[in-house]
């Protein structure tokens, strides 16, 4: 008997905002990647999906073959989407590649300088990933963390360099980093992103570099 596609628990009905119904399933998809909702190895149907969501399969299969390319979901011809299970192999290759993307982006901006405009928004940002370091609230915790080191990342004004250190970011937190709080380490990882901004802010590169290598080695297996 073939194994029936997934359905996804816990996801709301699409077309509720202003984005387009295809960013929204992006979205909605790439949360339930990074909450564990959606399981490594599991497969999941575009059209089952959609139903979920309320809405027509094309933005939903648009949403998931965009994750596909993104090294997120891969396609299983004639059943759906496989979620992609990450290898300790491939986690440290993930790991190697934001050491020479997203440390050295990091260390270009705190080279450049911060205005003031934008040093408040970090400092926000950076007190929102403290603020929602609960067990209870990982996903939200994720989504601050994100936002955080993209916010970085964006000041350099490469939108190559951003997609390419987003897709390094999702694929290494694919399972979530629900291991830091199991160890009793969330609180902690939460808490350098104020000592990577304090040095991001002083220009200070070299502790910068320092700080920001150590905050990704969470991500190795």
């Amino acid at each position: 008997m073939q194994e029936q596609p997934n359905a996804v628990a816990g996801i709301p009905e699409l077309g509720q905002g202003r984005i387009t119904l295809k960013d929204e399933a992006l979205s909605i998809v790439r949360r339930a990647l990074m909450s564990g909702a959606m399981q490594p190895g599991r497969i999941y149907s575009a059209n089952a999906l959609a139903i979920q969501l309320g809405v027509s399969n094309s933005p939903v299969r648009e949403a998931m073959m965009a994750l596909s390319e993104k090294g997120l979901l891969e396609v299983v011809r004639n059943r759906g989407f496989r979620v992609v299970e990450m290898s300790p192999e491939d986690q440290k290759e993930v790991y190697d590649l934001r050491m020479l993307v997203e440390v050295t982006a990091v260390v270009r901006v705190a080279k450049q300088g911060v205005d003031s405009v934008d040093a408040a928004r970090l400092t926000k940002l950076a007190e929102t990933t403290v603020a929602t370091a609960q067990p209870d609230n990982m996903v939200e915790y994720l989504e601050a963390d994100q936002n955080f080191h993209m916010g970085i990342v964006g000041l350099l004004g490469n939108s190559r360099m951003n997609k390419i250190v987003e897709n390094l970011r999702d694929q290494s937190r694919i399972r979530g980093s629900y291991h830091l709080a199991e160890r009793g380490l969330l609180a902690a990882s939460a808490n350098e992103h104020l000592a990577i901004l304090e040095a991001l802010l002083a220009g200070d590169h070299t502790r910068l570099e320092v700080l920001m290598a150590a905050h990704l080695d969470y991500t190795l297996p």
